[in-house]
């Protein structure tokens, strides 16, 4: 048996790609005071890095699934807050707000947390990971609440609440409650694009557990989340043929339903240059 040498271990795993760069750009570009700084701090966070990184490793390495890491996080975090937005500007107000707790912009800190650490659980297994992301996730969602609100306010412990029932809720499995869950539940729901199948069907033509999402959400070209005409929000998912309705029906469509924001949303699928196909409108 030859023993390792000092340093040969491979990092090629947790490093950051152009990608992420991009998103995290995006991502700043577009939030302002806590949010802001919240983010700011997140998106280098190599806590939170290494554990989004190595749950990757679990999900395209070990399970054949899709991407549930660095990049994923960040298109979930941007959606999500988008949702929340669209929804803020028709006056539908986040649930902290709406209930008293607190401010629009600490909900969008509670949906930026639960958003970027929703799948950190995947480093552990993928059954009832979101239980392990929560586990796993909490000294950090605890750390960053001390620092952006201090130490002895209240708040903390609400909106920190807030992040474990967007995490919990972002499978379908549990029921949740609040616009700042469902924001998420939807937006993890979002990222169905082919980017998010690219690696695990370049490293494996071999039949495994995670085909069928490979090759449906390979379909999907684009998702826009912009206004609806008749509810607040329309996500219209793009595809180059019928496959990626798998994506649309048996993913998207299931959190969407199990939302609580469900009657503010229609969702259209457009197959090449059908007719779309229109659900919830």
């Amino acid at each position: 048996m030859t023993t390792p040498t000092k340093g040969s271990t491979s990092k090629n795993w947790s490093r950051s790609t152009s990608k992420q760069r991009e998103l995290d750009e995006l991502l700043l570009n577009e939030s302002e005071g806590r949010v802001h700084e919240l983010l700011s701090g997140l998106l280098k966070d190599r806590e939170a890095h290494a554990l989004q990184s190595y749950g990757n490793v679990v999900s395209i390495r070990r399970l054949g699934f899709n991407d549930h890491g660095p990049v994923h996080a960040r298109i979930v975090t941007y959606h999500s807050l988008r949702i929340l937005r669209l929804l803020r500007d028709r006056d539908l107000k986040p649930s902290l707000e709406y209930e008293g707790v607190g401010t629009y912009e600490d909900a969008q800190v509670a949906v930026a947390l639960g958003a970027f650490l929703h799948d950190v659980g995947m480093s552990v297994r993928r059954e009832n990971h979101e239980w392990h992301s929560i586990q796993l996730s909490d000294p950090i969602i605890f750390r960053y609440l001390r620092e952006l609100y201090g130490e002895d306010n209240p708040l903390i412990y609400a909106i920190r609440s807030t992040v474990h029932e967007a995490i919990v809720g972002h499978m379908a499995n549990a029921r949740i409650h609040s616009f700042e869950a469902g924001a998420v539940l939807i937006g993890d729901g979002t990222d169905l694009a082919r980017g998010r199948a690219r690696i695990p069907q370049l490293m494996n033509n071999d039949p495994t557990v995670g085909d069928m999402h490979r090759y449906s959400a390979s379909a999907v070209e684009d998702v826009q989340i912009t206004e609806g005409d008749q509810k607040p929000i329309r996500l219209t998912v793009m595809m180059e043929n019928v496959t990626g309705l798998y994506q649309v029906e048996e993913i998207l469509m299931t959190k969407v339903k199990a939302s609580p924001l469900m009657k503010h949303f229609e969702v259209w699928a457009i197959v090449a240059d059908d007719e779309p196909r229109i659900y919830l409108d």
